[in-house]
């Protein structure tokens, strides 16, 4: 059964969410007062509406109580998002996940009882200044309380060594999740050979680490800089 979603406020962050949650084969109300909007997102989502979000009553009518999520991504406004997730706590909506754009405002959402609180473009600055400090970093996702995983070019000296010899748990403190490897295959349609990603399931004590696998690894982030350094 396809999962019932709400995205309430339809900005940089809210469209993007709105469409790929429908491609992914969700069932997404989108909303947002603007009505420019919701004309260019209504053939993307299963429903767009234009209505007031600090409207309990408007909210109601659109069934907001029957989703499965709802996220409040409204950019503009502080307040108007806060009298909309006030409105959704007093409707009791199963799961509610908001947008913060600063760390007082992430705060108080908190403060008021909303226990899933994103700021993408903290997580998305997190992200570039990993990569700028560190170029073999390819992707950097940060979880809570110093853990993330990161996606990590294999270093010159793990190259040629297995996983039993490097020991990343008891050496590093960091576990290896799996690793992305690029293999040459034929294309089916082309019948020519082409280089395509491939995930290598759960390494094993001997495999051994080539020159363009990517590491993907968990661990805090001191013990991931011990790694790279």
């Amino acid at each position: 059964m396809a999962k019932k979603i709400a995205i309430i406020g339809l900005g940089d962050f809210g469209i993007p969410l709105a469409t790929t949650l429908t491609e992914l084969g969700a069932e997404v109300l989108a909303i947002d007062s603007n009505f420019n909007v919701i004309e260019e997102i209504k053939d993307k989502v299963t429903v767009a509406v234009r209505l007031d979000s600090t409207d309990e009553r408007a909210l109601k009518a659109q069934g907001i109580i029957e989703m499965d999520a709802v996220v409040v991504s409204i950019g503009a406004g502080f307040e108007d998002a806060l009298l909309t997730i006030m409105n959704l706590i007093h409707m009791g909506v199963k799961r509610i996940i908001a947008r913060s754009t600063s760390p007082v405002h992430k705060k108080i959402l908190s403060k008021v009882g909303v226990k899933e609180v994103i700021s993408p473009e903290e997580e998305i600055s997190k992200k570039l200044a990993s990569n700028l400090i560190h170029e073999d970093i390819l992707d950097y996702i940060p979880l809570g309380s110093g853990h993330n995983i990161v996606h990590l070019k294999t270093p010159d000296a793990f190259i040629g060594k297995s996983i039993q010899e490097l020991d990343l748990r008891i050496r590093y403190n960091v576990n290896l999740i799996t690793i992305k490897k690029f293999v040459t295959a034929i294309d089916k349609k082309t019948s020519q050979s082409e280089t395509v990603e491939k995930i290598a399931g759960v390494p094993s004590a001997s495999t051994v680490l080539e020159k363009d696998d990517i590491l993907i690894l968990f661990g805090r982030d001191k013990d991931i800089q011990k790694l790279i350094d």
